[in-house]
């Protein structure tokens, strides 16, 4: 049966504050100077509560306990969400694209980390009929399912795991290399997203073009880290603890379909918090020191949303 998700140990904590050379305190202090940053910057929204200092919190360790990466990060989370409003804003669990969006994909963290400390997160289409598949709904409950992540968990990185036994042609024609590259910038940079593994399974022959997609969006080391299976997953089960996959593969986790009604009554118990949320972000009119230049981030210009700044 599957588990509820809950928020890390103190255990775990402390293993993962010892590892990028931190105490309570020192955790106090540095969220402290977080806090005393974002008050002097006119361009960014001021946020407060337990929340905000938890996110604070988990930018640090998502960014190894360096001050200016966190700071560079927590900027860029906000002025995603003014440039990329389709990704990053209108998190409502109770719309219907969001409703549609949950019956065609399920984007959720398994309960148990592996021994390592990393987290597995599942990603699977649910069902061949690609007609309610919309890529950019689906990129934004993952992002959503993250947003949760950072107010409630600790571990040392992701172990991603995209299960395609569902995937169809129908899916592969709506995929496009600007929606990959847009969910990699947020999850990786707004996010600090630290991928140990992404481990592609039962990939059917056509998933090619959108696995070359990927890697064309990906840098060469996250590259690197991408590992493709078809049907026989005895090399996958190999890399994967059984206590952090889901029944369904072999594991012990529960089944697939348990751990995602799970997920999805977390997602709801957030409803409030995120219609408030949305309207923290970037206010690029008071930024100092000039504009931001999305073309040096995304590679790319035209097809991305630009900001409108009068």
């Amino acid at each position: 049966m599957a588990k509820e998700f809950r928020s890390s140990g103190k255990d775990v904590v402390q293993k993962i504050w010892k590892e990028f050379g931190l105490n309570e305190q020192m955790m106090k202090e540095s969220v402290g100077a977080l806090k005393k940053w974002l008050a002097m910057e006119p361009h960014l929204p001021q946020e407060s509560g337990s929340l905000h200092e938890a996110r604070l919190e988990r930018w640090l360790i998502r960014c190894k306990n360096n001050m200016e990466r966190t700071k560079q990060s927590i900027d860029l989370y906000y002025t995603l969400k003014s440039l990329s409003p389709d990704l990053m804003c209108d998190w409502n669990p109770r719309s219907k694209w969001y409703q549609d969006a949950v019956q065609t994909t399920c984007f959720f963290p398994m309960p148990e980390l592996t021994p390592e400390g990393d987290r597995v997160i599942m990603i699977k289409y649910l069902t061949k009929d690609a007609f309610n598949f919309v890529p950019e709904d689906v990129s934004k409950v993952g992002l959503m399912t993250t947003e949760i992540r950072m107010c409630e968990e600790y571990c040392f990185s992701d172990i991603i795991v995209l299960d395609m036994e569902n995937y169809t042609i129908g899916h592969a024609c709506k995929m496009t290399f600007t929606t990959v590259k847009k969910v990699e910038v947020c999850l990786m940079k707004g996010f600090s997203t630290r991928l140990k593994a992404l481990h592609i399974i039962n990939a059917p022959s056509y998933a090619e073009v959108f696995i070359g997609t990927l890697k064309a969006a990906l840098s060469s080391k996250l590259t690197s880290r991408i590992n493709v299976y078809g049907k026989d997953l005895t090399n996958f089960t190999k890399q994967v603890p059984q206590m952090s996959l889901p029944d369904d593969l072999g594991g012990t986790g529960g089944s697939l379909q348990e751990n995602w009604n799970l997920w999805l009554k977390k997602l709801d118990s957030y409803h409030d918090w995120f219609l408030q949320h949305n309207n923290f972000k970037s206010d690029e009119r008071k930024r100092l020191g000039g504009d931001f230049n999305s073309g040096d981030l995304f590679g790319f210009d035209d097809s991305f949303r630009r900001l409108n700044l009068d």
